[in-house]
């Protein structure tokens, strides 16, 4: 008999276009961070209207999907761990907003896969490098997967920053969340080249340092 894990890995299908359920509530949500929360959006011009996209941000808090996949214009599809999606209604709304699994401790082969198919059909993926929730509020160190993602795929990169989006609610006034676009990064890599770990690592650098420059963009904004 299959267990619920080997039955999701197997049968799990997210959807590729966005549901009613994710078209009614979007716009709910984007009120809500606008004029309740008092979300602060810049750079979102760098944010490409088509083709494939990689969405890479840091992640502080549970709000950072909702806030990230609600600020972007373009229905974002997001990696997310596969115990999420075993529980009932979260795992219906992830599917209804086009998340898709990743088994965490393990080779992480079908998400890799799912990542470049979506990519593939133009789409907008959105990944949190650091692959978990920072405890302290700081950047932590990131995996290696979205650099593979991005040398497989050559899909343009797009770093967000978020500032204070751990205090959305209680700081909306004094201290808003700030959500920051920098430029895309485009990995160029020559026609049959092979992906070092060398290769993998310097894209890596290059998105977190990315991601570090927003968030301090953020918060400087806000020293003034």
């Amino acid at each position: 008999m299959k267990s619920l894990q080997d039955k999701d890995r197997e049968e799990y299908q997210p959807h590729e276009r966005p549901s009613a359920l994710f078209r009614f509530f979007r716009p709910i949500l984007f009120w809500f961070f606008a004029k309740i929360c008092r979300w602060e959006l810049k750079g979102f011009e760098n944010v490409p209207q088509s083709g494939p996209v990689i969405i890479v941000s840091n992640h502080v808090s549970n709000w950072d999907p909702l806030i990230v996949g609600c600020a972007i214009q373009r229905p974002v599809h997001f990696m997310a761990k596969l115990e999420l999606f075993q529980v009932p209604l979260l795992g219906t709304l992830l599917r209804n907003f086009g998340a898709y699994p990743v088994e965490r401790g393990g080779s992480g082969r079908k998400a890799l896969k799912r990542s470049i198919d979506l990519l593939g059909q133009n789409k907008v993926i959105g990944l949190f490098p650091e692959g978990t929730r920072s405890k302290t509020g700081k950047l932590g160190e990131a995996k290696a997967g979205v650099a593979l993602i991005a040398a497989k795929a050559g899909a343009p990169i797009v770093p967000i920053g978020l500032y204070n989006s751990a205090n959305v609610l209680s700081d909306r006034r004094s201290n808003p969340c700030i959500v920051s676009v920098g430029p895309p990064i485009l990995i160029e890599t020559a026609e049959g080249e092979k992906v070092t770990s060398q290769k993998l690592q310097e894209i890596t650098d290059q998105i977190m340092n990315s991601i570090a420059e927003q968030i301090e963009k953020g918060r400087e904004s806000r020293a003034f």
